[in-house]
């Protein structure tokens, strides 16, 4: 029987389809021969003009996919682009709907939101996975996508962006695609030129449709009458055509003032042939309807009719309705709760085909909207697609908008920083219980490299755990860092090992040639090999290991497993034999713990006692205790412990003493030895266990003990633990988020709900485990970063001192004091640099030394002094900025600081700037770094060149540029060049400048990192001249972060960057002060 798609799209698709399709028997049967017959190619491009009947014919086949007999049919999912309806013709929605429709198909939870790049790369998986499936199961993927023709993407030029350009060029596992659409326009541009797409002999020509033509006829009938028609008729087809369709009957109601009834009579009777129905996007399960022109060739004719000023008109209503939910007066906050979704998807469509930015970029840098549109969709998806349109619309101007591109950049910044502070634990929850594609997703929208590698990681391993070896490989191999992907792959290994498929494990991590990741691995696999009973082929695979420490890992995670399994005699032999001591007394302390949980507690203590290493001696000892304990000696367990001289293990140990007098029953002196624990995080521990244990026989006990626990993230997990039994978890599970709730750090919050929603999936309520986890994502997403706050009011101060000298000290201040609140000192060092070197803009010279001369880190303070002996020397202190430039021990800081005082005092004293240039010069040749020593190389050219010595300037240049061309990273070489361009400008040759930085645009196009392409866009834009220099900032600004164009921003529109800055931060205390 044929596998139906149970999705809300297909309700889409009834409303598109006849109620009886006639005349197209043939035409039916020779669509299911393409699906069916095994001879046939992947694809088949039907194509006929409009009013042909396309749309009826794909829609009808759809609903009624064909099945051969004995096998699972054909599985059929589908999108039908439709310009007339403002949210169904971009390639976001293509993906939206596909990827629904495919996850209603292999029954999976829809992917959480990320960038634009993952939901398409989630979406091509999916489609392999759906195909694969249905080939296992007998049957056949078809996707079948109608109007091609209709694509209101980009779909020329560099940036094509289409539909068509996502559609797989290779389909695996059988999967067939029917397209139809017109035979113009042309293939997209993003389209490849091996892309079947592109071969004429999938094409197909399908006959006019009699009974369509009729329905033209009626349809252009009824559409002129509706142009004569009563005012409400009038006023309903133009709303309808203005907005390009994706109004419902309330909507309609609150345009025109009339009653539902009236509308709802129009649209389906008197002109039922010129209108049809669809259901909204983000609530189809709510029934709600949605209108639109009934044929793209009645909506153009209705555009033809209706003429340019009533069209004007209509929009005006549409712009009016949308500033009342901007800015309601009825004291309701903006964009509320009952929002029309036609506001939030339909008309940022609409805004976007009229070309009208000024209302495109309100709604785009609305936060409010946004949220409310997240609260809708459940990801930010929607909101990043709209930036990207109208950034897009912005950089095809003549002039650019930098302003607008600005604040675009600042407000996307702001979206996808929500999901920086995500606990890294979090994605692996979602796969855990059940949810890969969210769990994936989630990860890959975290900013931090490092959390990004943890999290997918974890993704990764919890799949191999569920068993789904193949796709843990897959997550794991697309990470683009080596170092990030052969820790996933080793996380994967150890988990494929874990559950039992040795073969593969060991061949995972034998493909790693990272050292330490590959020992890592390959240990994980020899200790689970061992925990399998084939103790002889663990130790083989350690000892096949050449490096010492690498084999010593290995080994001792083997006599671990050995001692576990029994053999204490052979563990203690193999720990023995490991040359590396802290392996060899880490591989000893784990075989002293499993002798003593054996019950030979005298050997297992002697065992430890041996240990040369503190730490290893304490942690075996510590170890022994818990064993002791478990096995019913409790009294020496708790002297073994209490004998332990580092707090640390001590507190570990009598927490495991703790439990185990818990399990056996005496809960008084469990607590009481719990709450002599003087380490406030493993007391907490020790209490949070107890509580469990504790429950499983005395519930009522069991949540008093809880609450004795002072960190409340392990409250949290101990009112979890205390359920016993499912009916009262149920209760603990809410009184554990009642706990995380009173917590005031957001970052401890969403890692206690993290930790319940943990605890709460381990005890097997996924459902429950889901919501919790859903609640930490949200809190995660309020938390500020003081580090990146300090950054951006710094760069925003440097800025706008050109032109603000007060905005800027202020600005300055404010930064200052929220580098007080920093804890990571490396952070902070950051931020105080970035500060020092505002203060020194906004005119702050004193002040701005003291704080640079106070960063501990010799790379920030040297840069900060740099930044402030050219604001010293700019402001006419060259005596002061030399002295201070002299003091910078860092040679490629004390290099710019020496030619930018040089560049100050040429002005006046040409020899004297010659004498420090020279000296710029001599340490800049003294600098390894090829990357650095052309840069600067290139500032001492600058410098030369404002002494007066350009025969000189110019072959530093040369010498500069030689460097740079041998640069192997393309962001650092096109930065290179571009301060060799600027250099070579400062000389006077401008055509050779103008060559050079041709070069370095041409080598930034090339970096594939959204950011350092920015950085080296900018770096371009400083040394050409407008518009060009223009359009690159805006470029810039539509790339990578907002703050990396600001400076050249400042210093080419200081008035627009004033702006931005008041924009901004209107509410900046800083103001106040002023």
């Amino acid at each position: 029987m044929p596998r139906p798609v149970r999705s809300a799209y297909q309700r889409q698709v009834e409303r598109i389809a006849p109620p009886q399709l006639l005349g197209r028997e043939a035409e039916l049967a020779e669509l299911a021969g393409f699906c069916l017959d095994e001879r046939r190619g992947p694809y088949v491009w039907w194509q006929a003009g409009p009013w042909a009947g396309k749309s009826a014919l794909l829609s009808t086949f759809v609903l009624n996919s064909p099945a051969p007999p004995a096998a699972s049919g054909v599985w059929l999912v589908s999108f039908f682009i439709t310009a007339r309806l403002a949210a169904q013709d971009t390639r976001e929605a293509f993906t939206t709907a596909l990827t629904e429709q495919l996850c209603a198909l292999l029954r999976q939870d829809l992917p959480a939101s990320g960038d634009e790049a993952a939901r398409e790369a989630a979406l091509l998986d999916l489609l392999a996975q759906a195909a694969a499936v249905s080939q296992q199961a007998g049957g056949r993927l078809v996707l079948v996508v109608d109007g091609l023709d209709e694509d209101r993407g980009v779909t020329t030029g560099r940036g094509a962006h289409s539909i068509a350009g996502l559609l797989p060029g290779r389909p695996s596992a059988g999967m067939r695609i029917i397209v139809a659409g017109r035979p113009n326009p042309p293939i997209p541009d993003d389209v490849p030129d091996w892309h079947p797409l592109r071969d004429r002999g999938i094409i197909r020509l399908l006959s006019d449709s009699p009974h369509a033509r009729d329905l033209q006829r009626l349809g252009q009938s009824e559409l002129k009458r509706l142009l004569s028609g009563s005012p409400i008729e009038q006023d309903l087809l133009g709303l309808l055509t203005a907005a390009r369709g994706g109004l419902s009957g309330p909507d309609l109601r609150e345009l025109t003032g009339a009653d539902l009834v009236t509308i709802e009579e129009i649209l389906h009777t008197v002109a039922g042939r010129t209108f049809t129905r669809r259901l909204a996007a983000w609530t189809p399960d709510e029934g709600r309807q949605v209108y639109l022109l009934g044929h793209e060739e009645l909506h153009n004719a209705a555009c033809h009719y209706l003429g340019h000023d009533r069209l004007a008109h209509y929009r005006d209503r549409l712009h009016t309705w949308a500033e009342d939910y901007r800015t309601p007066t009825d004291g309701q906050p903006p964009w509320p709760p009952h929002t029309p979704e036609y506001l939030l998807t339909g008309y940022p469509r609409m805004l976007t085909t009229a070309g009208d930015t000024n209302h495109l970029i309100t709604l785009a840098i609305d936060p409010a909207r946004h949220d409310r549109m997240l609260d809708l969709s459940g990801g930010d998806a929607a909101a990043l697609t709209e930036i990207k349109t109208c950034q897009d619309l912005l950089l095809h101007c003549p002039a650019p908008d930098l302003y607008a591109l600005a604040r675009l950049s600042h407000h996307r910044g702001q979206i996808e920083s929500r999901n920086a502070h995500i606990p890294t634990e979090l994605p692996a929850l979602w796969a855990t219980i059940g949810q890969p594609n969210r769990a994936e997703q989630i990860a890959r929208a975290l900013t931090d490299p490092w959390e990004r590698a943890r999290a997918l990681a974890g993704v990764a391993g919890a799949v191999a755990a569920a068993g789904d070896h193949d796709r843990a490989v897959q997550i794991a191999r697309t990470l683009t860092n080596p170092w990030e992907r052969e820790r996933a792959l080793a996380a994967v290994a150890g988990a494929v090992a874990a559950a039992g498929d040795h073969d593969r494990a060991e061949q995972i991590a034998r493909t790693l040639t990272n050292p330490s990741e590959r020992a890592r691995a390959l240990a994980a696999v020899a200790g689970a090999v061992a925990a399998a009973g084939d103790h002889d082929r663990a130790e083989q695979i350690a000892l096949t290991l050449t490096n010492p420490s690498e084999r010593a890992q290995a080994l001792a995670a083997v006599a671990g497993a050995v001692a576990a399994a029994g053999d204490h005699d052979r563990a203690e032999q193999i720990a023995l034999t490991i040359t590396d001591l802290w392996e060899r007394a880490h591989a000893l302390a784990g075989v002293a713990g499993a002798v003593a949980a054996a019950g030979d507690h005298d050997r297992a203590v002697q065992i430890a006692r041996a240990l040369t290493d503190p730490w290893e001696w304490a942690r075996a000892l510590a170890a022994v205790a818990g064993a002791v304990a478990a096995a019913g000696d409790h009294d020496r367990a708790e002297q073994i412990a209490r004998t332990l001289t580092n707090p640390w293990e001590r507190a570990r140990a009598l927490a495991g003493v703790a439990g185990a007098v818990a399990a056996a029953g005496d809960h008084d002196r469990a607590e009481q030895i719990a709450l002599t624990i003087t380490e406030p995080w493993e007391r907490a521990h020790a209490l949070a266990g107890l509580a469990g244990v504790v429950a499983a026989g005395d519930h009522d006990l069991a949540k008093p003990v809880a609450r004795t626990i002072t960190n409340p993230r392990k409250r949290a997990l101990a009112a979890v633990a205390a359920g016993g039994d499912h009916e009262r978890a149920a209760g603990l599970a809410a009184d554990a988020e009642q706990i995380a709730r009173t917590i005031t750090n957001p970052h401890q919050q969403a890692q206690a709900l993290t930790e319940a929603a943990w605890a709460v999936a381990a005890g097997g309520d996924h459902e429950r485990a889901a919501g919790l986890a859903a609640h930490a994502e949200l809190i995660a997403r309020t938390i500020t970063n003081p580090h990146q706050q300090a950054q951006a009011l710094a760069a925003v101060a440097e800025a706008v001192a050109a032109g603000d000298h007060e905005r800027a000290a202020g600005l300055a201040a404010h930064a200052e004091q929220i580098t007080h609140t920093i804890i990571n000192p490396d952070q902070q060092a950051q931020a105080l640099s970035a500060v020092a070197g505002a203060v020194a803009a906004a005119g702050g010279h004193k002040r701005a030394e003291q704080i640079a001369r106070t960063i501990t880190t010799r790379r920030e303070r040297a840069q900060a002094l740099a930044a402030v002996a050219g604001a010293v020397a700019a402001a006419g202190g060259h005596k002061r900025a030399e002295q201070i430039a002299r003091t910078i021990t860092e040679p490629r800081q004390q290099a710019r600081a020496l030619a930018a005082v040089a560049w100050a005092v040429a002005a006046g004293d040409r020899e004297r700037a010659a004498g420090l240039a020279a000296d710029a010069e001599q340490i800049a040749r003294t600098i390894i770094n090829p990357d650095y020593r052309a840069q600067a190389l290139a500032g001492a050219a600058w410098a030369v060149a404002a002494a007066g010595d350009h025969e000189r300037a110019a072959e530093l240049a040369a010498d500069a540029e030689q460097i740079a061309r041998t640069i192997m990273d393309p962001r650092e070489q096109a930065r290179a060049l571009a301060g060799v361009a600027g250099a070579v400008a400062a000389g006077g040759n401008r055509e050779r400048a103008a060559g050079l930085a041709a070069d370095a645009e041409q080598i930034a196009r090339t970096i594939t990192d959204p950011d350092q392409q920015a950085q080296a866009l900018t770096e371009v834009a400083k040394t050409v001249g407008l518009p060009r220099a223009g359009h690159l900032l805006g470029e810039a600004f539509s790339r990578g972060s907002w703050l990396t164009p600001l400076s050249v921003l400042a210093k080419i529109f200081p008035q627009e960057m004033i702006r931005f800055a008041d924009a901004v931060y209107a509410d900046d205390p800083s103001r106040d002060a002023q």
